[in-house]
Order: structure tokens, then sequence, then C-alpha cells
């Protein structure tokens, strides 16, 4: 059991771990460690299962340890993402599932460093200190992204220098440039959107997965910007292009993390900007973007209009909160006749510093939004729907716009109240970007 009583410090006391990977391939390591006194630490724990670990009864006293941990076969038992998986010629860890945690009813910042002397190196989005530690609080273990320990080959993605890309050789039957150039792609569309690389520096990880597509994707972001994406073994490179996971995440990457009341807002930037980016790419239409809104949108109405956003569910979470930043969008250009959007308002809050490494209060970002505006607009309209939902009649919205849908078939009406809207939420301005070279594999229709 890990007792966790208060906030994490920079200044709390130490755990001081030296890593020695005692072949290429991470299979098996010697782990020493020394806690600060102040812990009172009496025994360490490992997480899942203890059957990989050893450890010297003679050195395991006053908060000190040594350990002989199989972190190969752990590996190959778990296959999992979240805890520890195989990584071709490498092992991908949690930081969680690779250090013995010290059990301590104090608050404590784990340090650990590592040494390679039989070859291989550490490929991870943390920044070592000068002493060549790496830094993780006790009590945020769980927001720290993978590591990958061993033999590989890691990239910085054309065109993105602050982003590096680890895959394994042969992870798909697509060869691995051109995964490299899909990853370009997408970072190339979302730079586009944020007009900068959005984080100083991160690390993009692609997972085969027996699954088909991109199954799934997430951010992690203490200590530097993880994104984690499994891709299909035999997925084609049209499944790429025609796949939404890698640019949600990606998006997440520009906006500080809001949690205080709950992950609407974060998931409903994603969820509301991923089609107009790939839109702007050359790899969706816009007939498809709206189809997409009018027919998926209607899930996060419980939520606006009822429960309020901070209580929905998953749907609610990433519909609802698309729901708002269509309506932010809206309120904002109208509000500047047309010069300034909610997307404007994200890349300056970007440029303030507030990445995804950043955590910001929900308000602190829309407050704002209305400063960029001077006028106070979005936080009285996200106050409507948070606690409790209000009033809104999605319909009558897409009326406003006009937009419809008969069937699958999109209709529109440039005489609406505000279609002149339409060209800015979707392309930004009158005048479309210039497409994204899919790297010949795909044309966006």
């Amino acid at each position: 059991m890990l007792a966790m009583l208060s906030p994490a410090h920079a200044d709390d006391p130490t755990c001081d771990y030296d890593v020695t990977v005692l072949d290429s391939h991470a299979a098996k390591l010697d782990i020493s460690v020394a806690c600060d006194p102040a812990l009172e630490v009496k025994q360490f724990t490992a997480l899942g299962n203890r059957d990989h670990w050893w450890t010297d009864p003679a050195g395991y006293k006053d908060g000190k340890g040594r350990f002989t941990y199989e972190l190969g076969a752990f590996a190959q038992a778990e296959d999992d993402m979240g805890s520890a998986m195989p990584f071709g010629d490498a092992v991908l860890a949690t930081p969680g599932f690779l250090l013995p945690l010290p059990e301590t009813p104090r608050a404590a910042m784990l340090r650990f460093r590592f040494r390679f002397p039989a070859g291989g190196k550490v490929v991870t989005a943390l920044q070592p200190d000068q002493d060549g530690y790496y830094r993780v609080p006790l009590l945020r273990l769980n927001e720290a992204g993978p590591l990958i320990l061993g033999t590989i080959a890691a990239q910085a993605i054309p065109g993105d220098p602050a982003l590096t890309l680890a895959v394994p050789p042969g992870a798909t039957e697509i060869a691995n440039e051109q995964l490299t150039a899909w990853v370009s792609a997408v970072a190339e569309s979302n730079r586009r959107f944020w007009a900068r690389s959005p984080t100083e520096g991160g690390l993009v990880v692609l997972i085969p997965s027996p699954r088909t597509g991109v199954p799934f994707g997430r951010v992690l972001s203490l200590g530097g910007a993880v994104v984690t994406v499994l891709v299909g073994k035999q997925a084609t490179p049209q499944e790429l292009y025609d796949d939404w996971v890698l640019v949600h995440e990606f998006l997440h990457l520009g906006s500080p993390l809001m949690r205080d009341t709950g992950a609407w807002l974060n998931e409903g930037i994603a969820t509301f900007y991923e089609p107009v980016l790939r839109t702007r790419a050359g790899w969706k239409s816009e007939d498809e973007v709206w189809r997409e809104w009018i027919s998926q949108m209607p899930r996060g109405m419980p939520a606006i209009t009822g429960i309020g956003l901070e209580n929905a569910g998953r749907g609610g979470i990433y519909w609802g909160g698309a729901v708002f930043a269509l309506m932010a969008e809206i309120e904002s250009l109208r509000a500047s006749g047309g010069k300034i959007g909610f997307s404007d308002c994200l890349r300056t809050v970007l440029a303030d510093g507030a990445d995804v490494t950043v955590k910001w209060p929900t308000m602190k970002l829309l407050d704002r939004c209305d400063a960029l505006l001077g006028k106070t607009v979005i936080a009285p309209l996200a106050k409507q729907h948070v606690e409790k939902g209000s009033a809104m009649d999605l319909d009558q919205l897409w009326r406003r716009l006009g937009v419809s849908m008969e069937g699958s078939v999109v209709h529109y009406d440039d005489g609406a109240e505000l279609a002149w809207l339409r060209p800015l939420i979707i392309w930004g301005g009158a005048t479309h970007p210039a497409p994204i070279p899919a790297s010949g594999f795909f044309s966006g229709g």
C-alpha cells in the first residue's frame, strides 16, 4: 500500500535510483535505491507481477535496497502499454512498473538514472537534471509517459525536430518510412493549426496492434508530452490518413491540461477541431465534416442541456465538449465581426506558454478568450452548461448556419443568417489552405 497524504513539490525528500541495464535489449536490470531518511521507508513495493523481482535481503533496510529485475520476462508477460511490453529489441515500461516504489507516509520525489554498459539507451520525453536523473513525483506516477530501454532507433519527426518518433522495426505491413511520413504529415497539420510546434519537446510512440486501423491513442504530459498510439499490424496507408486518432491526440499537445471541471474542454477541443484539420490538409471533404457534426453532436446534448458538462459520461465529455467548442467558435466570430475565433484564443493561450504539460483551471482559459475578444462572451457561455445544462437548440443552430442533411447528403443555404461563418469555421478564412501530401498513398474526397 502506498500512502499518499500530501501534494508533491520539487523540494520533497527524494528516493534516488541507479538503474544498470545489463544487456543491450534491457532484458535484465540491476537497481539500487536510497531514500531520504525523512521518508521513513521500511520496504518497497513492486507493481504488477512480482515473480520477476529479486531482492538482496542484506541491502534492504534503512530506506535502501538492491534489486534484480527480469524486465524482459515481465514485459512479455504483461504485454500492456500501461505497464510494460516488448518493443522490438527494446522494452517499453512506465515508471510505476519499472521502479521499486517506496512505502512512505510522505510525498516523495523519485529520481532515477540509467547506465548501459552492454549497449542500448533510454528514449523518453522526460528531461534529466544536471546529475543525469529523471524526476517524477511519487504522487503523479500515473501521469508520466513510458520509457523505452534497449536497442531502439528513434528519430526526429521530419519538419518538427521538437518531436521524437519511436516505432519498432517491422511493426506493421506498412514500411517504417511510410509510418514516419504519416506522422510527419499529421504533425504539419497540427503546426498549421497552432501556428507553431505546440510543444518544446515530446515523444511519439507507435505500438503495433492486432486490431485494424488506429484503434487507440493517448497523451501523458508529466515532464514532457508523450503521444502513444496503437497502429494495426495490417493497417493500410489509406486507413491511416482516413483515421482521426493521431490528429486528435496531436491537438491535445497545444492546450493546457484542464481537469478542475472534468476533461470536457480538452476533449471537446480535440474532437471538434480534428475533422477541421483533416479537411484543411485535404484528407477529408467539407461535406464529411458537417455530416459528422450533424450526426454525432446530438450525443453531447444531454450534457449541454441536462446534467452539465462536468457531470457527463464519455459521450458527453467528447461530443458535449465539441458542441461547446462549436458555440464558442460561433460566438467569438460574431463578437469580433469574423476577426477572432475560439481557435485564435487557443493559439493565444499556447503563446502564453500553456501547452499540455501545464495545468490550468478551465475558467482561466475561457477568461483569456474574453480578454482577447475585449468582450465577456465565452466564460458566461460556459457557465450556462458546466455545472448543469441550459436550453440550446442544436437543430436551430444548423438552420442558422445554413447546413442540413437529407439522408447522407449535405445541403447548404448561403442565405442563412450565419452562413458567412461556415468558411471561417472550416477553412479559417475565404481561401483554402494548400493540401498536405499524404505521401502519395491517398487522395481525400
